[in-house]
């Protein structure tokens, strides 16, 4: 990670919102949560995504020519070419807006004190040693040995969002889910499927990663959006 990935001392960048079209961010949204785990499973299996839309957040300057362009990168404004000593080789940091993210996601939890922000993790396993200061945090929950993050009122804080997110993400695969499913004891760190259930069926917003991990693209019901007609707009909403 960069060194201002996990600090407050980076600029948070305005997001805007792009609406997306259904029909080719519905594959994408599939294709990436078709049998990954119980979590990715059962939003598929219980989430009316048709009776929703689908959006992007990006900031100001990005390819807006490469919004359905899901699996690769290169949307955000790119950042410098990084030369090394004697101009022998040279790197590009990867732009990434996460921290703008946890700051949206963060504000939509604080407003409502019922909500709670799940991420999957399809890389640790319970007993990793880096997972500890997660645990101490009350933030990791289990099930069938698979690690979910849950961040919610007695946790969250946006340094900690944006650790949880970044811990939480994989390049080939990252999700998440607002909802208002109360199955989180704090004595006890065990979800059964009845509580994944749950979590899926009270959802108000699932993220799936996109963009070759520079952005997110963000699910949302109908009922909690103005009723959006005709094809997909690229009117820029101020978000953040």
């Amino acid at each position: 990670m960069g060194k201002d990935q996990l600090s407050g001392q980076c600029k948070v960048k305005k997001l805007y919102r792009h609406e997306l079209d259904f029909d080719r961010t519905m594959k994408f949204v599939k294709d990436n949560l078709t049998e990954i785990n119980a979590l990715s499973i059962e939003l598929l299996n219980l989430i009316d995504f048709k009776s929703g839309a689908f959006f992007t957040l990006l900031p100001e300057g990005s390819d807006l020519e490469r919004l359905h362009e899901f699996k690769y990168g290169v949307i955000l404004p790119q950042n410098s070419l990084i030369i090394t000593e004697r101009k022998k080789s040279f790197s590009r940091e990867v732009p990434t807006i996460k921290k703008e993210m946890s700051s949206f996601i963060f504000n939509k939890l604080t407003s409502n004190p019922i909500l709670s922000c799940i991420f999957d993790d399809v890389i640790s396993y319970p007993d990793d040693l880096i997972l500890n200061y997660f645990y101490e945090k009350k933030s990791i929950y289990l099930h069938e040995n698979k690690v979910i993050y849950v961040i919610r009122k007695n946790n969250i804080d946006r340094d900690f969002l944006l650790k949880c997110i970044w811990n939480s993400f994989s390049s080939w695969h990252s999700a998440g889910v607002l909802t208002e499913a109360d199955c989180f004891e704090t004595d006890n760190n065990i979800l059964s499927l009845e509580d994944i259930r749950s979590i899926c069926i009270k959802a108000t917003m699932v993220l799936v990663s996109a963009y070759d991990g520079e952005g997110y693209v963000y699910g949302k019901k109908i009922s909690r959006l103005k009723r959006i007609t005709g094809k997909a707009s690229q009117k820029n909403e101020k978000i953040i």
